[in-house]
């Protein structure tokens, strides 16, 4: 049946005129509706945010209804009466004057984090209703927009690149309401954080068969900030009508192209914001639902999300003038959806479904962002050798296994093994063996470069072993582990004879397993293997137990113990950031010869170590001057980030580095293509406090593309993203 809405159920400030209209006149003409595209898609780290603020308020005898703009918000009881509203301008500049300053005005407050903020993308998007014989939109003249930073001084002037309209006439008189945007990322790029004040957008004022004329603008900013976690950030744009003409109406969009990250979200993980047009607070009937699941929070109700507010989950934002509760006719809402909305791990859409029963809106834009889930890729070496003594002898063959497994919550992606072999050893032809990882063949693997998931390479001298694991890994290419997912490979070497009067020395194997998480950032893990060599006698100490622990104010705990000691002189307690050069930081005496229990302990101050991990060992020294070492143990750090700012990105010909170093030492600036080609490599001399680096020797040559900077220094490697123009 079909259902008649009574004129006064509609809002008597919006848009009651066009359900009438609707309802006993249906004349549309020149409707133009855009989908939904995506205009920026990136995963950085950063975040966006939506702010503007209504340009029409309701006036009753020439005095502000501050009643009807703040008390309608909440439970959806109509408060309008059955007068024609008044609807005027907002104008907080309080000059009218054309040319000199705005018909209409208001003001909103962009909040950027603490830190450093790259603004990539900034959009001003503005709307309402107008007759057209007051504002003909076909004009370049009322495509136009103005804008300033902060409450006073000149305005810039944009016009319209995309501008939306739906046209109807109504009692004779032809109306348009619209969206239109511009682009202004070079305007906030100049201005960053701060009070804007937009205006002088076409608008009528007025009343429309017992119901008010609207009009706002919001700003979309997409920025990035080094603070902040990987995200998945996605901006849609578009423009689409939901009106039911008296009956029910589903209207369902599925925005494609999200690049959900893997592993479980929380609440606050996934945000998204949508910008709408003619929502009335006091019409129920109106519903989003997010992969068929139906959204509401403190404001926005189940019944009514679509009721004239700007809100940052479920509270009125306040940072605004004039600071009304009820825009009449714009919605600005930005929520979280991390949790409920069926926003499950690896999706690439999401299903949103707009209803109404008595109403007409128009959702323009929306945006999700989405926390990237880091992986946590470990990598354990094994040592075995033929006699199974755990000692190493001439010509022995050692079988090494390396094995470990994803404990993070993302996925490691393009997953890789690589082992760079000792020259006191050497590799057993055709010994590679994948044991066990997901969705991959198991069994032996070829020596052959780029023929399977193995090979074995000859490099001059060096010997180096790699293996590519995981699901999808090829001959290219590492493949994907996802949480709780493990492997384990296998190779074997011989032992190399030292040479005549020459004994063999303790076998130190490191091996890399590296990954990168969704967000394109890398990850590694070491695995370290020792042997010691049975021509080596007696060792000094019986060492019971050697470990590290990761204390607070980031300094590790080095504790060890012997059973007993025998012309034993000191430990030389050494540390590595690679695991095969290590440097003495500390003598600790040791105690003679006794056969009594002794514990020992030091630490190691790593505020400074930016590197993702640490190793330690000891150097044993006997009295009679003969060395030894225990085993290595290692500490995993979280890498701290280095302030390191690289402008203008996008570049042209000149990149300028800015950083903070902790000491004078040389570094290298690289930049790597997307095959992994070195095509600039530079040494620096980096001094301690501030740097400020100009790159520029053949970066105007470059192709057009996306690159990336690498810095790297004694301590740390830093990777920047950066892209030519």
């Amino acid at each position: 049946m079909k259902k008649v809405i009574h004129p006064l159920k509609k809002k008597q400030v919006i848009f009651t005129s066009f359900i009438i209209c609707f309802m006993f006149l249906t004349t549309l003409s020149k409707a133009q509706f855009r989908d939904y595209d995506i205009v920026y898609s990136d995963n950085i780290k950063g975040n966006i945010t939506l702010f503007g603020n209504t340009l029409l308020h309701i006036i009753n005898d020439n005095v502000v209804n501050t009643i009807k703009m703040n008390g309608n918000n909440l439970n959806g009881n109509s408060i309008y009466g059955n007068d024609k509203e008044n609807m005027q301008y907002v104008d907080i500049d309080g000059n009218i004057q054309e040319g000199v300053g705005t018909r209409n005005s208001s003001s909103s407050d962009l909040i950027l984090p603490a830190g450093a903020n790259t603004i990539k993308l900034a959009r001003l998007y503005w709307g309402g209703r107008v007759r057209n014989s007051e504002f003909d939109l076909i004009q370049n003249s009322n495509k136009k927009i103005k804008i300033r930073k902060g409450n006073a001084g000149p305005y810039t002037d944009f016009t319209a690149i995309q501008l939306d309209k739906n046209t109807v006439i109504k009692n004779e008189i032809m109306y348009s309401q619209y969206q239109a945007y511009a682009d202004i990322t070079n305007f906030m790029q100049s201005n960053g954080a701060g009070i804007y004040t937009v205006g002088n957008a076409p608008l009528s004022v007025g009343s429309i068969d017992g119901g008010g004329n609207y009009g706002g603008w919001c700003i979309v900013v997409v920025y990035e900030n080094q603070n902040l976690d990987y995200n998945s950030l996605r901006l849609y744009d578009g423009f689409q009508e939901v009106y039911d003409g008296g009956d029910s109406l589903t209207t369902t969009v599925t925005l494609t192209g999200l690049n959900v990250p893997s592993g479980v979200l929380i609440g606050s993980d996934a945000k998204m914001g949508i910008l709408s047009w003619e929502g009335d607070a006091n019409l129920n009937g109106d519903y989003l639902k997010i992969n068929d699941i139906l959204f509401s929070n403190g404001i926005n109700q189940s019944n009514n999300p679509w009721n004239g507010t700007i809100s940052n989950n479920g509270v009125h934002v306040t940072t605004k003038a004039p600071n009304y509760t009820n825009q009449l006719g714009l919605d600005i809402d930005q929520f979280n959806v991390g949790i409920g909305y069926g926003i499950t791990p690896n999706a690439n859409s999401v299903s949103l479904k707009f209803g109404t029963e008595a109403d007409q809106y128009f959702p323009g834009l929306f945006s999700f962002v989405i926390k990237m889930k880091d992986p946590t890729i470990n990598l354990d070496k094994i040592v075995s050798d033929a006699n199974n003594n755990t000692t190493v002898e001439v010509n022995e063959v050692l079988t090494y296994t390396l094995k470990g497994k994803n404990m993070g919550i993302g996925n490691a992606n393009n997953v890789k093994i690589i082992d760079t072999l000792p020259d006191c050893i050497t590799y057993v032809p055709n010994s590679l063996k994948v044991i066990k990882s997901p969705g991959m063949i198991i069994g032996s693997k070829t020596d052959g470069l780029a023929d399977d998931v193995a090979e074995f390479i000859l490099d001059g001298t060096t010997q180096i072993v790699v293996f590519r694991i995981g699901a999808g890994a090829n001959a290219v290419n590492g493949g994907k582990l996802a949480t709780n997912e493990e492997y384990e490979v296998q190779f074997q070497a011989t032992v190399s004879n030292p040479g005549e009067g020459k004994l063999l020395s303790s076998i130190i194997n490191t091996a890399r397993v590296q990954a990168q998480s969704d967000a394109g950032e890398d990850f590694v893990d070491d695995g370290i293997a020792i042997m010691d060599p049975l021509t080596g006698g007696v060792l000094g100490v019986n060492l019971s137990y050697f470990k590290s622990s990761l204390m607070p104010d980031r300094y590790v705990r080095l504790d060890w113990g012997t059973s007993a000691e025998k012309n034993f002189s000191h430990y030389e307690v050494q540390k590595s950031l690679d695991g095969q050069f290590f440097n003495t930081f500390i003598n600790i005496q040791g105690n003679g010869t006794t056969g009594l229990r002794h514990d020992y302990s030091t630490q190691y101050d790593v505020s400074a170590i930016n590197s993702a991990i640490i190793y330690f060992r000891l150097k044993e020294v006997d009295l009679d001057g003969k060395i030894s070492y225990s085993k290595i143990v290692s500490i995993h750090l979280k890498k701290q980030e280095t302030h390191l700012t690289v402008a203008p990105n996008p570049f042209i010909n000149t990149i300028n580095i800015k950083f903070e170093s902790s000491k004078n030492e040389m570094a290298t600036l690289k930049i790597i293509d997307n095959t992994g080609k070195n095509i600039i490599n530079k040494n620096v001399q980096i001094n301690k406090g501030f740097n400020d680096i100009k790159l520029d020797a053949d970066l105007e040559k470059l192709p057009k593309g996306y690159y990336i900077l690498k810095f790297s220094s004694s301590t740390e490697d830093i990777i920047k993203k950066i892209l030519k123009q």
